[in-house]
């Protein structure tokens, strides 16, 4: 099943400006999502660019791992869920799984995945969730 989302927040920042060759910035951003998975989603991200495209950030290389807490509704029921994430981005193309690690309120008991889908303006996460109540 997928979900469409939209990045409505996106604050990127080095951790250190003088430390040239630690090029790591840390990543706030909010997520609205729409459909089976309904609501809102913090991000924290590190990324350690191996790679920089200071004219188009789409052609960047970095490592990235992170941490998602989604609070809203999961098919009718209420709750919240972290992530960890962890990946690559590269040149445009993303790989970077998600995995529960946490659910509380009416999903507690909700595990699985996800993995992030770009096509042309259309973002999308595919879930894998199991509900395990």
């Amino acid at each position: 099943m997928s979900v469409a989302f939209s990045v409505t927040k996106w604050d990127e920042e080095p951790i250190d400006k003088s430390k040239t060759d630690f090029p790591v910035n840390r990543v706030q951003a909010e997520y609205e999502l729409e459909g089976e998975l309904q609501g809102k989603a913090w991000v924290e991200y590190l990324l350690y660019y191996l790679e920089s495209n200071k004219e188009d950030g789409h052609l960047a290389t970095a490592r990235i791992t992170g941490f998602l807490h989604f609070e809203g509704e999961y098919k009718g029921k209420t709750g919240t869920f972290t992530a960890a994430e962890k990946g690559i981005f590269d040149k445009g193309s993303l790989d970077f799984p998600g995995m529960i690690i946490k659910s509380t309120g009416e999903l507690q008991g909700l595990t699985g995945s996800y993995q992030y889908d770009f096509v042309g303006e259309n973002s999308k996460l595919i879930l894998d969730f199991k509900d395990n109540e």
